[in-house]
C-alpha cells in the first residue's frame, strides 16, 4: 500500500542526512543481568517467541547529549522542503545479535526537542523518543554542563500530575577543556573500544574473533548498527499491539571532523520517576554516577532503510 502524505505531514521519507553533530559520550557501568532481563529480553528476544536471541555485550550503558545542526531527508520531494535543527539525549546500550554475530545498539530511552524527528524516529525505525528540553553546549570547550527535562510522573496514583522534570543532568565537578586528539573516525573508535573494554573488566566484550572484528571494523568505518522493537498499540484493544516487529538499521558517518576527550571528572545524576525508571531498568549503581570515560565528536550522518528481521504475524500473541 501506498503511504499517503497529508498536510503538516511530520513523518518525512527515509533516507536522512544529519550535518554538524555535536556528540557528547559518558560511559557508564551498568549490570549485565539487568541489561539481558530489562532490555534484551523485554524488548527484543520475548516479544519474537524466541525467534531472536539477543544479549547486552558488556556492563556499561552510554549516555550521549547531541546538538544536530541540520537534518533533513535525502528522498524527493522532501529533500527540496527543508530541515531542521535537533537536541537529543538518549541511552545507548550495546547487545549481540547472537544469530548474526552481530552487535547493535539498543536505545531504552531517548529524548528530542523536535517533533518531526520524535515522529519519524518512532514511526519508520522504532526509536522510542519522547519530547524533551535540554542544555548542550555549544563547545566541547566549554563542556561543564549537561541536563535534559521532560515531562514525568513522578509516582503513580490517581493524583499524580504530569509535571516537567529534571530527568538526567551530566555536571563536570573537577577539571576543565578537552583534548582534539581524533582527527578520523578510526581514531575515535579504537579510544571507545579502549573504553567499552574498561568498562567490560575482566569479561570479554564479545564471545568470538568473527564478532570481534565485525564491531572493530564497524567503529573503525563509521558504520553503526541500530535494533528496535517497533510497535504501535491495537485500536480495538490498548493492551495489544497491531504492529509489533524487530528492526535493524545501519547509520552510517559521512564524515567525520574531529573528536576528543573531555577532560576533568563528571558526575551524572539520575532522578528517580516512577514513569522513567532509568536507574532500575539499567541496572545502574545508583542515582549519581561517576563515568568511566567522558568524550565529544563532531560529525555528518546517514540513516537509511532498514530491515525487519522478526514481524509478528496474525494471531500472535
Amino acid at each position: 500500500m501506498k503511504y499517503i502524505d497529508r498536510g503538516g505531514e511530520q513523518v518525512y521519507c527515509q533516507p536522512f542526512e544529519a550535518k554538524g553533530v555535536h556528540f557528547y559520550g559518558f560511559l557508564l557501568s551498568a549490570d549485565m543481568g539487568v541489561l539481558q532481563t530489562q532490555l534484551c529480553d523485554k524488548y527484543l528476544n520475548d516479544p519474537s517467541g524466541g525467534a531472536t536471541k539477543f544479549r547486552p555485550a558488556a556492563p556499561f550503558v552510554l549516555l550521549a547529549f547531541c546538538k544536530l545542526d541540520g537534518l533533513n531527508s535525502n528522498a524527493m520531494p522532501y529533500k527540496d522542503y527543508g530541515w531542521f535543527s535537533e537536541q537529543e539525549t538518549a541511552i545507548w546500550v550495546l547487545t549481540v545479535d547472537e544469530q548474526r554475530d552481530t552487535a547493535l545498539w539498543a536505545f531504552p530511552y531517548i529524548w528530542v526537542d523536535n517533533p518531526y524527528a520524535m515522529a519519524m524516529g518512532r514511526e519508520i525505525y522504532g526509536f522510542p523518543k519522547g519530547l524533551g528540553a535540554f542544555d548542550i553546549p555549544d563547545s566541547p570547550d566549554n563542556a561543564d554542563k549537561f541536563s535534559v527535562d521532560i515531562l514525568a510522573l513522578k509516582t503513580f496514583s490517581p493524583e499524580t500530575k504530569g509535571t516537567i522534570e529534571r530527568v538526567i543532568q551530566a555536571n563536570r565537578v573537577s577539571g576543565s577543556g578537552a583534548t582534539s586528539e581524533w582527527t578520523e573516525v578510526g581514531d575515535a573508535g579504537k579510544a571507545i573500544l579502549k573504553g567499552l573494554a574498561d568498562a567490560a573488566g575482566n569479561e570479554d566484550i564479545w564471545d568470538d574473533l568473527k564478532l570481534a572484528y565485525n564491531t572493530i571494523d564497524n567503529l573503525i568505518h563509521g558504520r553503526v548498527p541500530f535494533v528496535f522493537l517497533k510497535q504501535f498499540r491495537d485500536v480495538a484493544d490498548g493492551t495489544n499491539a497491531c504492529h509489533q516487529s524487530i528492526v535493524e538499521v545501519t547509520c552510517k558517518m559521512t564524515k567525520f571532523h574531529s573528536g576528543g576527550l573531555l577532560l576533568g571528572e563528571y558526575e551524572v545524576a539520575i532522578e528517580e520517576l516512577a514513569s522513567h525508571p532509568v536507574v532500575a531498568d539499567l541496572g545502574l549503581a545508583g542515582h549519581k554516577i561517576t563515568p568511566i570515560l567522558s568524550y565529544w565528536n563532531y560529525f555528518d550522518f546517514e540513516i537509511g532503510p532498514g530491515v525487519e528481521i522478526w514481524k509478528a504475524q496474525p494471531g500472535d500473541k
